[in-house]
């Protein structure tokens, strides 16, 4: 968790750089992020990104793009689609609500 909440605004953080900051090999990593949370790597670090995000619109902390980029997001329709397919809601919606809806499972 504290490697991808340190490299979270960047745009390149990968699972190769992921997998580099823990000292495991891709392969390993997979298997060991898969059994803990039932996420690949890629997907753990989207949905902490997507976590992030959704954060940062409950406290108004910038608009929907400042925010997809202050997550790593650097293409702002995936960011959306990704959004909606987590919470069923567009970041704009979302950021608009009151009391914001929890993730889906």
């Amino acid at each position: 968790m504290d490697v991808v909440e340190n490299h979270i605004a960047d745009t390149s953080f990968g699972v190769e750089l992921f997998a580099r900051e823990v000292a495991m090999s891709q392969v390993q990593l997979y298997r060991k992020l898969t059994a803990l949370t039932a996420h690949s790597p890629n997907d753990f670090i989207r949905h902490i990104r997507l976590q992030r995000a959704a954060e940062l619109l409950k406290k108004k902390a910038g608009n929907v793009t400042e925010v997809a980029y202050q997550v790593g997001f650097n293409n702002l329709s995936y960011f959306s689609k990704c959004f909606r397919e987590t919470f069923g809601v567009s970041p704009k919606e979302y950021a608009g609500n009151e009391t914001p809806l929890s993730a889906k499972k």
